[in-house]
């Protein structure tokens, strides 16, 4: 793998997960699509021949394998785009995107809509909940319901609240599989948890400079930029 001075589109290849989970961990934030200038993406470091195909090198499996292995964390954070983030820079991401309060407080507050409390909840009482069981618990099965369940996914997501856990598959009464995957779902902080991460709990300001120093060593200038924007740096 090539190191460079500044995490940039250019040198980063992942042709098998061993080579991903390297990448990961040197370029810190990895959207699944190109949106953050001049920066990688799970997109734009593999070939499109080895999407969809079930194979060990389909990097539509290594999204969901990397949180199951603590590599790092997944859920649409910001721009309300799918990313992955790696277990070392999420805790500071978290403590930058966290909000101070509850989401129950919050929804006191009118911040939050019942739905995204409810969810939360149930996410809650049910780490590593399927997207479909969720739904079917939070009595959103119906189609009208699928745009504020998704808005309120996203909202929590937003906040760190809670990730993708990864994906379940649907078996039949015979155990074979049938259909498609479902994704699911934790509280951020079981996931942290589960695979030892610690929480940062430096004060906003100190949390902010530590990030805009890695943006400024590690980050191209247009994504620092970007990733400025986006933590209010």
């Amino acid at each position: 793998m090539i190191i460079l001075v500044k995490v940039n589109e250019v040198g980063w290849k992942a042709a098998a997960y061993e080579d991903v989970t390297k990448i990961m961990k040197e370029v810190g934030i990895l959207p699944l699509s190109s949106f953050i200038p001049d920066h990688p993406s799970l997109e734009s470091i593999t070939s499109q021949e080895q999407w969809h195909t079930g194979l060990e090198t389909d990097p539509w499996l290594w999204r969901d394998r990397l949180p199951g292995d603590g590599i790092a964390a997944y859920g649409r954070f910001f721009a309300k785009k799918p990313m992955l983030i790696s277990a070392e820079l999420f805790p500071l991401v978290k403590n930058l995107l966290d909000e101070p309060y509850s989401v129950e407080e919050r929804y006191a507050d009118g911040e939050l809509p019942k739905s995204a409390v409810e969810l939360f909840q149930a996410v809650e009482e049910n780490e590593g909940i399927d997207v479909k069981e969720l739904r079917s618990k939070i009595g959103m099965k119906a189609k009208e319901s699928k745009n504020e369940f998704d808005r309120a996914l996203i909202e929590l997501q937003s906040k760190t609240d809670i990730v993708i856990a990864g994906i379940s598959e649907r078996l039949n009464a015979n155990g074979t599989k049938n259909g498609w995957n479902s994704t699911c779902y934790m509280t951020a902080e079981h996931w942290m948890e589960l695979h030892g991460i610690k929480a940062n709990t430096l004060p906003t300001p100190e949390a902010k400079s530590q990030l805009r120093a890695l943006l400024q060593e590690r980050f191209s200038a247009a994504a620092g930029v970007y990733l400025g924007k986006v933590f209010k740096l």
